[in-house]
């Protein structure tokens, strides 16, 4: 049995389609075909099902599918151990939320071009709705999240770290005097805020509808670290994670407002596909991940 035979089987466990995975492995569609002949030769039964354009995993193929990962996991890890990481190729495409982006992704980024300076980053900014959508056909292969705990059978959760968010106003705010504040308080506030859609942003809604309450912010922003820089200058009240806001926090260039009614929290998430191949350029991303998570 050949690694290469059982890369190919995984891809069209993951692509359902020998034409797609020929494309993507740089090979003739026959030889797929051959190749995964050869294979259920060798075990002794079909491992896909194929009716009319429509490929899928028989319940042999899909038994087969674990240990075949487990066959070319062990290959790479022995590859990986016989050669330094920096010669790991090929690229890694990521779907990210803003806000992961702008504060953690600099120096991921650094740390991972350090250890895989030959791997290509492709990064997108979408949200969490758009980054399963792009994990599920394979147009990633990680996604990064800011939202509740997402729990569902066809990711693999990499790593998970709980994320608060909260009120800020500046300084000089008279609400940033108070000890704490009452909920029927904050609609009469100018606030700046992220679009509808956004995790945390609908987490607000909802909360303050539960109470029979809307906020109407004057103004709306994709970018949490810009909405941030606003707030500093001045210009209104916002609802942003305090992972983002935590430095201008700590030097008085932001007040932070409790208000006890509102308590939100959100995770910072790292997943890739059950039926994805862990390529080794991503095992060293999540690696770095759950380091980071360690030094938090």
């Amino acid at each position: 049995m050949e690694l290469r035979t059982v890369n190919t089987f995984l891809h069209i466990a993951e692509l359902h389609s020998f034409s797609r995975t020929a494309r993507q492995l740089g090979y003739s569609q026959s030889a797929v075909s051959s190749q995964i002949a050869q294979l259920e030769a060798e075990l002794g039964t079909p491992l896909f099902d194929r009716v009319g354009k429509t490929v899928r995993l028989t319940d042999a193929g899909q038994t087969f599918l674990g240990y075949a990962r487990t066959l070319l996991e062990t290959a790479q890890q022995a590859q990986a151990a016989l050669q330094p990481a920096q010669q790991v190729r090929g690229s890694l495409r990521i779907a990210l939320a803003d806000s992961v982006c702008s504060t953690f992704l600099p120096g991921l980024l650094q740390r991972y071009h350090a250890r895989c300076p030959q791997v290509e980053l492709v990064l997108h900014t979408a949200s969490t709705d758009e980054m399963l959508q792009l994990l599920s056909t394979n147009q990633v292969d990680l996604v990064y999240t800011l939202d509740q705990p997402l729990l569902q059978p066809t990711l693999v959760l990499a790593a998970d770290v709980p994320e608060p968010v909260c009120f800020i106003a500046p300084p000089q705010h008279p609400l940033a005097q108070e000890s704490a504040l009452p909920l029927d308080i904050l609609p009469r506030q100018e606030f700046l805020l992220t679009e509808r859609g956004m995790s945390y942003r609908d987490a607000l809604d909802q909360c303050m509808a539960a109470h029979g309450l809307a906020i109407h912010p004057y103004l709306e922003l994709g970018s949490a670290a810009l909405l941030c820089q606003m707030v500093e200058q001045g210009m209104g009240l916002s609802f942003l994670p305090e992972y983002i806001v935590r430095s201008a926090l700590a030097e008085g260039r932001l007040a932070r407002l409790n208000v006890p009614d509102c308590t939100v929290m959100m995770h910072r998430q790292l997943f890739y596909h059950r039926d994805k191949w862990v390529t080794p350029q991503m095992n060293v991303f999540i690696e770095l991940v759950r380091q980071g998570t360690q030094i938090k």
